[in-house]
């Protein structure tokens, strides 16, 4: 955007040449750029001084920082007052004044409490402590319900604090005589309007005995800027003064007193773009030189299209400096923009950063083709410039592609400010879960550990980066919404599966617990998150790594905050630390560098604890155990394999509750709906350690080659025997590997059950004791069904029945129609379930399951189909995973030739680095020779790969001067010469 010069009254522009000059607005450079911060206030401490209060994005502290060079640069900020606002308090309503005796004064306000005063007599180094001073009203409540200071000094050293009083909607003001060590008990009413309500009120000295008030007032969603004078310190005040009430909205004014006696407001409008319903802010200011009678025609001071608001104002002699918070420096979201604190003085500094606004963004639903993988995105740009270029960056810099406003793009009209094109769908994303989508599955997740019974929205995360001709540049962040994505697990034309998880029971001092992650069964026990942590803490959403995904790029770097919620990560430079850096510069990843556990063509990891309080749940005498659950799920594209989804279940005990927790049984809970839910069958196969859902007539959806849904344990929780010919294993891919612990067994299925509506002996546990049943092969009540007359099955095939093992309830074959078969079509809920085994503190039971589909040419070869799928899955368990291993993209920067780069820094002082390329394998000199050719040192000598080297050197003992280091490697020889300086 283009320079502004504003010729103003001669008042603004006088200031000495020997000040520094605010040449531009400018952003305060000291504060948080990751937090929203909008409410400041300044103080002008002297010519040069200035001192910037501001509270940061929680509303907890006030912070300050000063400028010793007008505005220049700015000193660390320094904590001033911890506050504690009250819970649905949005502002502080900060006001700070520097009265004639020097003495600073910062005040805020705490709803239900009070406001809040502290000053300062050495220019803020120290500050006392808190004062409290109550409002105004007839109720003692209304009298902690103030807000919209302003601190103000009158001729006569009155100090003057005007506030808003909620609850009975009217403005007051206290006054001090003794410096701001008391104020008047009784508080001054302003007066009202009928029917407006005012606020933002200011009462200034103009003359001797006459006061100028000015406020804001607002009427019918109209505000204006308005004044009343007194003539009697306050006794009686004029009618009301229009100082400045167009068809807008003024709000917040703020006024500052010249030395010359002049009076400069300045104030934020908001302005209407009808054509887009949109609004936006910007900061004027007028000018009275007749003590408030009249006033100057506006100046604009920033044009942003944007927000500009909270303004703040401070003046020595005739200069006048503002403070404001605007979302210009943000990268913004649909529903939140992020402020930032900035800065100039008027009549001084101009704008030269006005960036695009990016109003709002959309896919039209009638252009995304979900098959297809592609949609169209639409962006709306507006500026006080012609907007020259607007791209689009989708999943997370995976595709980056230039948007257009001609007319042919999927835009609408030419240069209506609309610009659109054609994206594709690179991975699906999520809002407030996770919603994976592998080959012909797709499985709506939430980080709470529900799996399906949760309505996820497709979507692409999104940032479009808008350029005006100025190059001034702005960052839109969005998630873009595709599809409603809906709950239920999909595979194909229809859904197969309408919530699962898991349960969990056991004994903590001898007290019998049980928790669980079955929606379907009302009984969700699980928060997102860590022990003790907010469940709503963005933290502990999903973190997804892609096969695609740049290597060390933006999900690469994300799981940082995975591993430090105890995620696994491949430790390439075995230093024990996640950190994803290309260490040779090749633009891939290597062996030697850290990456995150990755396998197959996608893995989503999220952390969740057993923290609902027992009386939030069904098992209502329940309380939490203090045990985390880390869940990984990964899939692979691999045709062997395109029907089955991975999840490995991380169980912890924190120690929160007890060292040791025993007697544990794990049950892997589904409610499975294969299309229409009311004709669904059960099974068990124990060869392949599953439980299974499974159609024997058509079906509503799916026809009459319905899909098998099977649920499988691959890898059960760890027992010790004791026996050294045991040997338990802990799968974990083949870039981070196995462990082999001896003297141990992985569990198998223990028992397998189903449950159902409508029967007493069957329906869901209402308590942990009826749940702990369910997991150890007895009916709700505790009963062990007698395959010889348990009314939902029937024993076929020539097979006696008292020989029927009663664990695996229905463990015969449909396909062959022998064994214990499931005679009834009903909504069922299957539960296959592995123990006992220990918890013990600190080490993680790991459990590996899956999901595995299968459709054949009718529902009986489905399940055949479905059986081969699983023995794929348990082979490639097996084997660690070892067809869904990582194999990063080629080198987008190859080591062509030997090179041996200049040393940095140089000169040095005591140490530098040393980097070289390698093109071809060989044993690597690197050697140190001092000015007369003596070797002095010989830092390398070594067989290395062909790869980029980086090495640091200390000279420690070394005297000053120049030096030469020399590699030889093959027939390689070159040298360089560095300058150590002590």
């Amino acid at each position: 955007m283009k320079e502004f010069f504003t010729f103003i009254f001669f008042a603004l522009v006088a200031s000495s040449p020997s000040f520094p000059q605010i040449s531009q607005i400018t952003r305060l450079p000291v504060q948080n750029p990751s937090q929203s911060i909008k409410e400041s206030v300044p103080i002008w401490l002297s010519e040069n001084e200035i001192m910037i209060f501001y509270v940061n994005e929680s509303l907890d502290t006030v912070f300050s920082t000063k400028s010793n060079n007008r505005g220049l640069s700015w000193e660390e900020p320094k904590m001033i007052s911890k506050i504690d606002v009250f819970f649905n308090q949005h502002e502080t309503h900060l006001t700070a004044l520097k009265n004639t005796s020097g003495r600073l004064f910062l005040a805020w306000t705490i709803f239900e409490e009070s406001m809040k005063l502290i000053y300062s007599d050495d220019n803020g180094a120290s500050w006392s402590e808190p004062m409290s001073i109550l409002g105004a009203g007839w109720h003692p409540v209304f009298q902690k319900r103030s807000s919209f200071l302003n601190l103000t000094e009158w001729d006569d050293g009155k100090l003057c604090l005007s506030f808003y009083s909620y609850g009975i909607s009217t403005n007051f003001y206290k006054l001090s005589t003794d410096f701001g060590l008391s104020w008047s008990e009784d508080a001054n009413e302003f007066p009202g309007i009928s029917g407006s309500v005012l606020k933002e009120l200011s009462i200034i000295s103009i003359d001797e005995n006459k006061l100028l008030a000015v406020f804001e007032k607002s009427k019918s969603n109209s505000s204006g800027i308005y004044s009343r004078t007194s003539s009697d310190n306050g006794l009686s005040w004029t009618d009301l003064i229009v100082i400045s009430d167009d068809p807008y909205q003024e709000v917040r004014p703020k006024i500052a007193k010249l030395g010359d006696g002049n009076i400069v407001l300045a104030y934020v409008r908001n302005n209407v773009i009808a054509e887009f319903n949109y609004s936006e802010n910007n900061i004027y200011y007028k000018i009275s030189e007749d003590f408030g009678t009249t006033w100057s025609a506006e100046n604009q001071f920033t044009r942003y299209l944007g927000e500009d608001t909270f303004v703040s104002s401070t003046s020595i002699q005739n200069n006048t400096f503002v403070t404001f918070a605007t979302d210009r420096f943000s990268t913004a979201d649909p529903t939140e923009d992020t402020f930032q604190i900035s800065y100039g003085i008027l009549g001084e500094s101009v704008e030269k950063f006005t960036p695009p606004k990016v109003i709002n963004t959309t896919a039209p639903e009638q252009f995304v083709d979900i098959e297809n993988k592609e949609f169209v995105y639409q962006a709306t740009v507006i500026d006080d410039e012609e907007v020259s270029k607007v791209v689009a960056v989708i999943a997370d810099s995976v595709y980056m592609e230039e948007m257009f406003d001609d007319g042919m793009h999927y835009d609408g009209e030419a240069n209506d400010l609309i610009f659109g094109n054609v994206f594709p769908i690179i991975v699906t994303r999520y809002e407030s879960g996770y919603y994976l989508n592998a080959n012909k599955i797709q499985l709506p997740l939430s980080n709470n550990g529900v799996i399906a019974d949760v309505n996820i929205p497709i979507g692409q995360n999104a940032s479009i980066l808008a350029e005006d001709n100025y190059q001034s540049l702005s960052r839109y962040n969005a998630f873009v919404t595709l599809a409603g994505g809906g709950s239920t697990g999909k595979y194909e034309e229809g859904s197969f599966l309408f919530s699962s998880g898991f349960f969990l029971s056991g004994y903590t001092n001898g007290e019998l617990w049980t928790n669980a992650i079955a929606s379907a069964s009302l009984t969700e026990d699980y928060l997102a998150g860590i022990v003790n942590s907010n469940p709503e803490d963005p933290l502990f959403n999903f973190y997804v790594v892609g096969k695609d995904d740049a290597p060390f790029g933006s999900s690469w770097l994300k799981w940082k905050d995975a591993v430090s919620l105890g995620a696994e990560f491949y430790d390439g430079d075995g230093d024990g630390f996640y950190n994803p850096i290309d260490k040779n510069w090749n633009g891939t990843w290597d062996t030697s560098e850290d990456m995150p556990m990755l396998i197959g063509d996608e893995i989503a990891w999220c952390v969740y604890n057993d923290g609902l309080p027992k009386e939030q749940r069904r098992y209502n005498t329940i309380d939490p155990q203090g045990i985390e659950v880390r869940q990984t799920i990964f899939a692979t594209a691999e045709p062997a394999l395109e029907n089955v989804i991975f999840i490995r279940y991380s169980i912890l005990n924190t120690g929160l509750v007890a060292e040791v927790m025993d007697s544990i049984y794990f049950g892997i809970y589904e409610d499975g709906d294969l299309g229409d839910f009311s004709d669904d069958v059960v099974g068990c196969d124990t060869l392949l350690q599953s439980g299974f859902f499974y159609n024997n007539r058509s079906d509503a959806q799916y026809g009459e080659n319905c899909p098998a849904f099977f649920t499988t344990l691959l890898q059960g929780p760890v027992t010790y025997t004791n026996i050294q010919s045991d040997t338990a294993k802990i799968n974990l891919g083949q870039l981070i590997g196995s462990e082999n612990i001896t003297g141990a067994k992985n569990k198998d299925i223990s028992f397998h059950v189903f449950y159902i509506g409508g029967d007493p002996a069957l329906r869901d546990p209402s308590n942990e004791i009826e749940a702990r049943n369910y997991l150890t092969g007895r009916d709700r009540v505790g009963n062990i069904p007698d395959p010889c007359t348990f009314a939902y099955g029937e024993v076929r095939g020539g097979i006696n029945c008292n020989e029927v093992d009663s664990k695996y309830w229905f463990s015969g074959d449909p396909v062959t129609d022998v064994g214990w078969i499931c005679t009834q079509n009903q909504d069922m809920r299957n539960l296959v379930s592995t123990g006992p085994f220990d918890l013990e503190k600190g080490k993680p039971q790991e459990i590996i399951i899956a999901y595995v589909i299968g459709r054949g040419t009718d529902y009986f070869n489905s399940i055949t189909v479905a059986r081969e799928n699983v023995q794929r899955a348990i082979e490639e368990y097996e084997s660690n995973f070892a067809t869904m291993s990582y194999s990063p993209p080629p080198p987008t920067n190859p080591v062509t030739s030997y090179i041996l780069y200049q040393n940095y820094p140089n000169p040095f002082n005591p140490s530098t680095t040393f980097r070289y390329e390698l093109p071809q394998d060989g044993v690597v000199t690197i050697d140190i020779y001092d000015i007369l050719g003596q070797k002095v040192r010989t830092i390398v000598n070594e067989f290395q790969n062909a790869n980029r080297y980086e090495i640091n050197f200390n000279a420690i003992g070394l005297a000053s001067g120049v030096y030469i280091y020399k590699m030889k490697v093959n027939d390689f020889i070159t040298s360089k010469k560095m300058v150590l300086v002590k």
